[in-house]
């Protein structure tokens, strides 16, 4: 397959169609960084061959393992590592092209040793190939040839140019003989002997191929012996020393069931050292494959069970054969396994740099222009994949040495001027075999150059929505990926013609109704800041429910996992594979970013979406509550329920940053910083990120520097915790006065006023902080006046809404413990027959809140301490009263 398409003219701006190879042979300096990895390793086996059968020249008699297996996802570049290898054990020097790096050099040298002692049979392509062919024969055919080429090629006169004296003619013909002879017996070592009435030629045809199975590995290790020392003589001369390598490669070896068990067949038949095979194929198909073999062999035969229970039996059995084999045949170590492209090359794409990269394209490539505040910070559909632009230069710099901590970035990828800075879904969408990015560069393309030519005639229709570009490249990635996925059928079926359908206007939509999509987000732990124990009196005067411990973890966002659920009722769920969900968020967004949003029931609740950054645990002790009294109630920190995919992308890049800035530490280790003061410092640089993101510049958080800001806070937090909580009111005050100004309605300014109303207030009460002080957060100091009217505006909102936040909190509350252990283990044991709608859970449920309120308000509602001049909560003696 074609990896560069510097074959492509160029004819002005508009863009014509350009008939490219399925494959060919490249240069090393041409050839992506997988299929170059992939060479060295072959070469390298080659190498270890050549030596390997010069020293078993007819002294070995054991079964020798003498195949490869290049694997690898479709499209991924097999055919043209294959094509590439035999182009360079041709012609090395025209490969290996101009000196470079010390690697290029020792790749010459290797090459310069193989030349010679390499002979590539004619590549054996089983896609044409009946299944019932006889390889055995198309094999000895291709050896035959092989003995044929140098003794019919021509001189410089015309005449035939024998290579040998009458002595090695003599011993050639011999080796053409025992060729033609094993050429004959292959049809009886192969083909099953077809039923006849006559059965006394039955009878014979048996014995026939008795005899020739009893003695033919031998005869083919001797023939091929004389093969290779015949073949040798032109080049080593007679005197014996080194010999030469015969190597078939053989493409498409999954094509079928039928295929790949012949192919197994005849390597395990004709095992040479001086016949190497070099296998392309699916590594996932391979082994799959070669286990519906067994078991259709099995079934065949009559031995395969019955009954659901049989059948598993079967399959574990056809298992148990396909990796034994496989295992003798192409042990772990003869695989050669074939990488997709990474995201960091993909984006340079294409690498001989005559053409303009897809980063470039991407970025002619505009999204959707509205009202919406999207529109004016993301412009080109490249914004939806590079950070680049939403990231300060001292964020960037962080996430870049997060990314290389966390091992996403390749550990080759040095700086490239312009180059990307991708987050989590733009890596999963860019991660793509060299085929498929190929296409992608090409669709791209198109469609830069097609919208750079003004559409022609007078009674032409209306001019395309802008954005419709980046729909259809969007769309065609998704579909393919999800055609080229291991996604059952009805997951693909679901995908193709229930999410993804076409409005009355015939144009791309995303139907989400019923959530057929829900995510799965993967983080792991970076640090932990603990509470300083409890006053004796800080549990309030009832001794039945105390607050044991509390802590804040700070954990590392990794990735989001996206699983399909039936939407039929069966139960079924499936994740999408990293390339169908990272095709799948970037459509996403791009239709979300339309004035009139084309996605469908797009709503999802805050803990669905939440990142999963930062949770407050607390562990209860509810001596009321029977059954589970110890609760570890988990409180998630959420950010506001985005609609896009980039802004909580924007938002944990940020994070990912501040947690490499400000090391794990400061942040845990006893440094004689007061934990509470931490606590409060993280809760403020947390409002701080989600009022970037949230703002019309869509990032572009600023730490500051010694003096101000986040940064100010290295130098100790006892003198700059409290101007840099000032400074965190004085963001959320200017943020609510861009909302007054530049909302359009339901947009990300109005999703972040929603969030700054119902949660911001609740982040600094007991749930959330590790002791009271944090709500001096949210305190503004007496005769301290924000300009602008913001934050006077945020007060009386939330004065007005003063109930609202308690029936939130009370709400939060419940819903943590709902989701802690102990109500897990409560519901399983209620089982069945009470099931959580039972009024013993309900009950349970009530009894631990209510002791949790009892035990952290015991001094009075906290919430009034933040919302100056709302009534305290009514219910307040409600315990009391239920006792």
């Amino acid at each position: 397959m074609a990896t560069t398409p510097n074959d492509a003219p160029e004819a002005g701006p508009a863009y014509l169609p350009t008939p490219l190879p399925e494959a060919r042979a490249f240069a090393w300096a041409d050839l992506l960084t997988p299929t170059q990895r992939g060479l060295r390793e072959l070469f390298s086996w080659l190498e270890a061959a050549c030596e390997d059968g010069a020293n078993a020249a007819g002294a070995s008699t054991e079964h020798l393992s003498t195949s490869l297996l290049v694997s690898g996802a479709r499209g991924s570049g097999k055919t043209t590592l294959l094509l590439s290898a035999v182009q360079a054990l041709r012609d090395w020097k025209r490969f290996v092209g101009a000196p470079g790096p010390p690697e290029v050099a020792a790749l010459a040298r290797t090459l310069a040793r193989l030349e010679r002692r390499i002979l590539w049979l004619d590549p054996l392509d089983l896609e044409p190939v009946p299944s019932q062919a006889n390889l055995l024969a198309a094999l000895l055919v291709r050896v035959r040839a092989a003995l044929d080429h140098p003794r019919h090629a021509k001189g410089a006169r015309g005449e035939s140019s024998r290579w040998a004296s009458s002595i090695l003619e003599e011993g050639a013909e011999e080796t053409w003989g025992k060729l033609d002879h094993l050429i004959r017996d292959a049809s009886f070592m192969w083909e099953d002997i077809p039923s006849t009435t006559d059965a006394r030629v039955r009878a014979e045809q048996q014995i026939r191929a008795s005899e020739i199975y009893a003695n033919f590995q031998p005869r083919f290790a001797d023939a091929m012996e004389d093969v290779a020392r015949t073949l040798s003589m032109p080049r080593f001369g007679a005197s014996g020393g080194d010999q030469v390598l015969l190597v078939l490669p053989i493409d498409n070896v999954d094509r079928s069931i039928e295929h790949l068990y012949n192919i197994v067949k005849l390597t395990r038949m004709v095992a040479s050292p001086h016949l190497w095979f070099v296998l392309a194929a699916g590594h996932q198909e391979f082994q799959r494959f070669m286990e519906r073999s067994f078991q259709k062999e099995l079934i065949v035969s009559g031995q395969a069970g019955i009954g659901s229970h049989g059948q598993e039996e079967t399959l574990a059995i056809a298992r148990r054969q396909a990796a034994t084999t496989l295992r003798r045949a192409l042990p772990p170590s003869y695989r050669i396994a074939l990488d997709p492209v990474g995201p960091d090359e993909a984006w340079r794409f294409p690498v001989d740099g005559q053409e303009e990269s897809l980063g470039a394209l991407l970025r002619r490539m505009k999204l959707p222009r509205g009202k919406r505040t999207e529109s004016r910070v993301l412009d080109s559909f490249a914004d939806l994949f590079d950070l680049g632009g939403r990231l300060t230069p001292d964020v960037a710099r962080c996430y870049r040495e997060a990314l290389r901590t966390d091992g996403e970035e390749a550990r080759d990828a040095g700086p490239h001027p312009g180059g990307p800075l991708l987050h989590h879904v733009g890596r999963l969408a860019l991660t793509l075999p060299a085929r498929t990015l190929q296409d992608l560069w090409h669709s791209v393309r198109r469609e830069v150059l097609s919208s750079a030519v003004p559409a022609s005639g007078a009674g032409s229709s209306a001019a395309p929505e802008e954005g419709e570009a980046a729909v259809r490249v969007a769309t065609e990635m998704l579909r393919n990926a999800i055609d080229e996925s291991d996604l059952p059928a009805w997951a693909s079926e679901q995908l193709h013609h229930r999410v993804l359908r076409s409005d009355d206007q015939g144009r791309v939509c995303m139907d989400l109704t019923g959530k057929p999509i829900h995510r799965s987000k993967r983080t792991s732990l970076h640090g932990v800041l603990q509470a300083p124990p409890r006053e004796p009196g800080g549990n309030g005067t009832g001794a039945h429910a105390r607050v044991l411990g509390t802590e804040v973890h700070l954990r590392r966002f990794h990735e989001v996992v996206l699983v399909l659920q039936d939407l039929e009722g069966s139960g079924r769920e499936a994740s999408l594979p990293a390339n169908v969900a990272g095709w799948f968020m970037i459509l996403h967004d791009v239709l979300m970013l339309f004035e009139r949003p084309r996605v469908l029931s797009a709503d999802v609740t805050p803990f669905e979406m939440s990142p999963e950054l930062v949770v407050t645990v607390h562990e209860l002790w509810a001596g009321q509550a029977r059954g589970e009294p110890f609760i570890q109630a988990d409180f998630w920190w959420t950010p506001p329920t985005w609609s896009t995919f980039i802004e909580f992308a924007v938002l944990t890049a940020q994070w990912r940053a501040f947690l490499v800035r400000f090391s794990k530490g400061f942040l845990t280790a006893g440094d004689g910083q007061d934990p509470t003061l931490r606590a409060r410092f993280i809760q403020a640089a947390w409002v701080e990120n989600i009022c970037s993101v949230a703002g019309l510049a869509l990032g572009r958080w600023d730490w500051g520097d010694a003096q101000r800001g986040a940064v100010s806070a290295l130098r100790g937090l006892d003198a700059a915790l409290e101007p840099y909580e000032q400074q965190v009111r004085d963001t959320v005050a200017e943020l609510i006065t861009r909302i007054r100004e530049h909302s359009a309605g339901y947009d990300r300014l109005w999703t972040a006023q929603v969030w700054l109303r119902n949660t911001l207030p609740l982040l600094v009460l007991p749930e959330f902080a590790l002791a009271p002080t944090a709500r001096g957060l949210l305190r503004q100091p007496p005769g301290r006046v924000i300009e602008g009217g913001g934050w006077d505006t945020l007060m009386k909102d939330w004065r007005t809404q003063a109930s609202r936040l308690t029936a939130f909190r009370q709400q939060r509350v419940r819903e943590a413990v709902n989701r802690s252990g102990a109500a897990e283990s409560l519901r399983q044991a209620l089982g069945a027959g009470g099931g959580r709608a039972s009024d013993t859970y309900y009950g349970w449920l009530d009894t631990v809140v209510e002791a949790w309120f009892a035990v952290v308000d015991h001094d009075g509602d906290p919430l009034t301490g933040v919302v100056l001049g709302m009534t305290p909560r009514l219910d307040s003696a409600s315990t009391e009263e239920r006792t």
